[in-house]
């Protein structure tokens, strides 16, 4: 990207915009950045990279497939600016599906390396095996988040996180809901140099639950948008529609839908009723629209809370518009459906006869866990016959084989040793 400005250029920007303007007649020569780069939502042609810096400074990606840092490519750059944090968004296009790319981020003027070499996957367009991790629930106080470790280890081709990617809200004393605050609290926890080093080496695809805004915050919060402004700055992603986080992926002939169950829910105390969501009318026709067109063999759905789930908090609360995804799938005879949650900071089966429906859930990666928080609810796991695991840290492992219709799940702990097993089919 150029930094010339023709004169007419110069000065619409000079009225609409003195605080950019302000941020690039700062810009300077960085010697390093204050986080390590990071990849999110890859499709098979592209892929997001995120940077933050301490200061207004134009950085380069420099990017390249053959795995070496020495014969990187010069890429894309921009301007990191105080008003949005010194972070910026650096899409990465016309790239080859199916590879293995190294990146790394530099001054745009001179050249010089600002971070180490991160790498990312393009997803595969063809019906290649591949695995994927998933969990939930990180909060700054429990830090080091060593679990990523662990992940890594597996080696994942990405990650899902699936909510609570911050607690804004702890300790309640300290919630003073502001973009500032919002900024102070995901940058407490991108500190982390776990997390960091992870993000920098593997693609995630992120969605937001309820603590980067406020406890079981609904549509009506008036902070959302203040939340939501922050949350893209630090979890970038390919929304379907740019005022939510909801979208869609594929990967090696796997569907994935990313559901937000914040953004448009109703209030949880609504009586249930037709008019009571989880979803709104446009993410709802969104999601069963591509749901009836997918011909993937799995297809997996994300959604923070628990679809299965009792509490006031969770899908428990909106049971008619549950019941119409359930007789949707039934109806439309979609097979493969998976459904993956966090939020209970426990690790579980939420497979349901009545429904028909797998679900599994997995966390937290580091914060309390639910048999801490609440040690009677290990008598009522127990009764249900199924896996649960709510005593420490934790994450689901997915090795897919799409071409054989084959999905296996292994539940991991943070000494990396398999909890639990079960292998599906399509």
């Amino acid at each position: 990207m150029s930094t010339a400005y023709t004169r007419r250029q110069f000065l619409r920007l000079a009225t609409a915009a003195p605080l950019a303007l302000a941020d690039l007649r700062q810009v300077k020569a960085a010697s390093s950045l204050g986080f390590a780069p990071a990849a999110f939502d890859a499709t098979h042609d592209s892929v997001l990279i995120w940077v933050r810096g301490d200061g207004a400074v134009r950085v380069r990606v420099d990017f390249g497939s053959d795995g070496t840092s020495a014969q990187l490519a010069a890429g894309p750059s921009a301007v990191l600016a105080k008003d949005a944090d010194y972070s910026a968004t650096i899409p990465l296009t016309q790239l080859t599906s199916g590879k293995t790319w190294s990146y790394r981020i530099v001054d745009a003027e001179s050249g010089k390396p600002l971070s180490e070499p991160g790498r990312f996957k393009t997803a595969p367009t063809d019906a290649v095996p591949f695995t994927f991790a998933f969990s939930a629930d990180m909060e700054e106080s429990y830090q080091p988040f060593q679990l990523f470790d662990v992940i890594d280890s597996k080696q994942p081709d990405f990650f899902l996180h699936l909510g609570d990617t911050v607690y804004a809200d702890h300790p309640p004393e300290g919630f003073a809901p502001s973009v500032s605050h919002y900024r102070n609290k995901h940058a407490a926890n991108r500190k982390d140099r776990h997390l960091q080093n992870f993000l920098a080496r593997h693609v995630t695809y992120a969605i937001w639950d309820d603590h980067e805004t406020e406890d079981n915050f609904n549509s009506l919060n008036p902070h959302m948008e203040k939340a939501l402004q922050v949350y893209k700055e630090y979890w970038p992603c390919k929304a379907a529609d740019p005022a939510a986080l909801y979208r869609q992926f594929s990967w090696a002939g796997t569907d994935f839908f990313i559901l937000d169950t914040r953004r448009f829910r109703s209030q949880q105390t609504m009586t249930d009723g037709p008019d009571k969501t989880m979803l709104g009318s446009a993410q709802k026709s969104w999601f069963k629209d591509g749901l009836k067109a997918s011909t993937a063999p799995f297809k997996f759905i994300i959604t923070s809370v628990p679809f299965h789930g009792s509490a006031v908090d969770t899908w428990g609360s909106y049971r008619i518009e549950r019941d119409e995804i359930v007789g949707f799938i039934r109806g439309e005879k979609i097979r493969g459906t998976i459904f993956l949650t966090g939020d209970y900071h426990l690790a579980r089966d939420l497979s349901n006869a009545k429904t028909g429906l797998r679900e599994y859930m997995a966390g937290p990666i580091a914060s309390f866990t639910n048999y801490q928080f609440s040690p009677e609810s290990r008598a009522l796991n127990e009764k249900t016959g199924n896996f649960h695991y709510g005593d420490g840290y934790n994450f689901g492992l997915w090795r897919i084989d799409p071409a054989a219709g084959r999905a296996k799940l292994e539940f991991v702990n943070a000494s990396g040793e398999a909890l639990f097993q079960t292998e599906l089919t399509a």
